[in-house]
């Protein structure tokens, strides 16, 4: 859809080349590299969901935490939806940091509706620690379709396991996503809440 509305508005398809020239200049290292996403392609990012805002699209993706916008909506997420109830402030920010710990958002066309924080455990095993839907938009089937998107993924990096730790609420949502009753076995050992239910499901 972006390249097609590129190649029907000449006006847009401008905007896009001067914007590159513009950040190439800014920007010297126009590559992705292994631990970081080059200027280049954040700087595009507004640009493009402009685009494809005009174009109409309204699908779903789901994409790993990457440019600044995203990491501010993973930010909210967590402390409104989280920690605020406490209330606390977030104590584990650190993980965005970190290698076995993933945060991912959750796209309805241009707009943020989803996060999941996924942490990668040893033997394969993989622990939901937060999956959350914009209240906005709940009660569509969001839920579950990001939570398959999770899984999806997972497996494709071999993992043979998802297990979370749910509260009363949420074992229903759980439970119709063929999650059952299955020990957590925490290798960080954090307490957990003693109202939480240990569920888990094969991949």
């Amino acid at each position: 859809m972006f390249r097609e509305f590129l190649r029907t508005h000449l006006e847009a398809r401008e905007e896009y080349a001067n914007l590159k020239l513009t950040l190439v200049k800014q920007d010297g290292s126009h590559k992705k590299t292994n631990d970081r996403v080059s200027g280049f392609n954040l700087g595009k990012d507004r640009f493009i969901k402009k685009v494809l805002d005009q174009a109409g699209f309204n699908g779903l993706c789901m994409r790993h935490c990457t440019h600044y916008d995203e990491w501010e909506a993973a930010r909210n997420f967590r402390q409104k939806y989280f920690f605020d109830k406490i209330p606390m402030a977030d104590p584990f920010t650190w993980t965005f940091d970190h290698k076995d710990h993933v945060h991912l958002i959750l796209y309805k066309g241009v707009e943020i509706v989803g996060y999941a924080h996924i942490q990668l455990w040893p033997e394969q095993r993989a622990a939901i620690r937060i999956i959350v839907i914009d209240e906005q938009v709940r009660n569509q089937g969001l839920g579950g379709h990001f939570l398959k998107l999770c899984e999806r993924w997972l497996k494709q990096q071999s993992f043979k396991t998802l297990h979370t730790q749910s509260s009363p609420n949420a074992y229903k949502f759980y439970s119709k996503n063929d999650f059952v009753e299955m020990p957590f076995n925490d290798p960080d050992e954090y307490e957990s809440d003693p109202q939480d239910i240990d569920m888990g499901k094969i991949l």
